[in-house]
This record gives C-alpha cells, structure tokens and sequence, in this order.
C-alpha cells in the first residue's frame, strides 16, 4: 500500500524505554523455566525403563530433549534482547530527532 502524503511515523520514546523491560522479563521467565524443567526432567532419570522399547526409546529422547532445552535456551536470550534493540532504537531515534529540531531551529534563526 503507497504511503499518502501528510502521514507521519511517531514513537513515544518514554513507550519505547517502558516497553523493552517486559521482553527482559519474558526471556528471563523463559530461562527459568527452561532451567525448571530441565532439573525436573533430570530428576526423573531414565523413565523410559530398561526393557527392550525404553533402551530404543532412551537414547532419542535424551538427546532431543537435551537438544530442545538448549534451543529454548536460546530464545530466551535472543528474547531478551529484543529489550536492546528497542532501547538502541529509541536511543537513536532520540538523537535523531533533536539533530532534526536542531537544523530546524537553525534555518528558522538564518530566514529573515
């Protein structure tokens, strides 16, 4: 969809700052319970059991679930900083913005 003309692109840089804590919060949250569930699951142990099927199963399982806590692990940290990249955003929509109103303030002082 074009652009119309007079529209305008507007952040709220107190939003921006307010907003980036609750992507710290929710990767923390994610870690701990991935850190939860991984003591939980450890605990148990070889659940699978010693017959036949549980040996088969055993060794997939470990190692898929091993390999998806890490996973999660990692989303908790690129959650996370989601939360840096808005304050890097509103840090430098910040100065741009009164670089802006600067030159402006600048050219209205040269107009006679």
């Amino acid at each position: 969809m074009p652009r119309e003309s007079g529209q305008e692109l507007k952040f709220d840089l107190t939003d921006l700052y307010m907003t980036a804590p609750a992507f710290t919060r929710a990767g923390d949250a994610i870690a701990t319970a991935v850190s939860q569930a991984s003591s939980q699951l450890h605990g148990l142990g070889a659940f699978w059991g010693n017959d036949r099927p549980g040996q088969e199963f055993g060794p997939y399982y470990a190692k898929a679930q091993d390999e998806l806590l890490a996973l999660i692990g990692v989303l908790a940290g690129e959650v996370r900083g989601i939360a840096d990249g808005i304050d890097e955003m509103a840090d430098r929509y910040g100065v741009t913005e009164e670089a802006n109103v600067a030159k402006i303030w600048a050219l209205e002082q040269e107009m006679p």
